[in-house]
């Protein structure tokens, strides 16, 4: 008898963990690892970016040497393999969702490239949504929604980032009551005119293409899309919606940009930057 419940003991000592992770596995259905990403899309992945303990939206600085200055800077570097020589690139920043860190990752690809010597402009067309003032701590100012309804002077509008030089906001305006009829606008045109004549590189800030249709009307102004997913927090259903994007080639030369990397995620445990923390 003793020994019979010695091995149903053993046993369930063996399946019960088999059992929870196979169930937490079943129910999981938000991106872990960078092998939750390869699997479901061919869609490259251009840069990583790890988790931020400040509250501030703007991490990158000019002295700063921690690890997600460092991948800013690398994606900097890496822009030239996705956009060749191309002069003045207007970059399409954007997610499936809000809350995948498209704004955070806006200001601080904006902020790279200044600090490089490029005058960098953010155009705020979140015109839904709109955070890049806000995480920048600028005050509300007239912007993109002003010129589209006839508004004279794009000029005007520019806004500098005290913190970052040659750093530059064109920020969104009142939000409209009809956004997407907004970018219709026949002025919209002017707008990327005005922005390639006094600038060395763009940053579209947008809606999100899971939700609404924005991106996809600015997509036709870009050279590159950063999509960005989150771990933790993006679907892995999601990753198929990107697939699908990328594979039909809705948004322009689309690389993903991982979010919100922490160094215990499975997302770690493939090797990214060990040693160099």
């Amino acid at each position: 008898m003793l020994r019979q419940a010695l091995k149903i003991a053993v046993f369930l000592g063996l399946l019960l963990p088999v059992l929870f992770i196979y169930l937490r596995e079943l129910f999981n259905d938000k991106l872990k690892s960078r092998l939750d990403i390869s699997n479901s899309t061919q869609a490259p992945i251009f840069g990583e970016i790890a988790h931020s303990d400040v509250n501030e939206a703007l991490v990158m600085t000019r002295n700063s040497r921690k690890v997600i200055s460092e991948q800013f800077r690398m994606i900097r570097t890496n822009l030239s393999y996705l956009i060749g020589n191309k002069e003045k690139p207007i970059i399409l920043i954007t997610s499936t969702f809000s809350g995948e860190g498209k704004s955070f990752i806006s200001i601080n690809v904006g902020a790279v490239m200044a600090l490089a010597g490029k005058r960098t402009v953010i155009l705020e067309f979140d015109i839904r949504k709109p955070k890049i003032l806000n995480g920048l701590n600028l005050p509300k100012a007239q912007g993109i929604t002003n010129y589209l309804v006839g508004g004279d002077s794009l000029s005007s509008l520019v806004i500098p980032v005290p913190e970052v030089e040659n750093l530059f906001v064109i920020p969104c305006g009142p939000i409209p009551p009809n956004p997407a009829e907004m970018l219709l606008e026949s002025r919209l045109k002017d707008v990327f005119d005005f922005a390639k004549k006094e600038f060395d590189i763009i940053i579209v800030d947008t809606a999100p293409v899971g939700l609404v249709s924005d991106a996809q009307v600015l997509s036709r102004y870009a050279d590159c899309t950063f999509y960005i997913v989150r771990l933790n927090y993006t679907l892995k259903k999601h990753v198929h919606f990107i697939n699908d994007l990328y594979l039909n080639q809705k948004l322009p030369k689309i690389a993903l940009l991982v979010n919100d990397i922490s160094p215990s995620s499975d997302y770690y445990s493939y090797g990214n930057y060990n040693g160099y923390g």
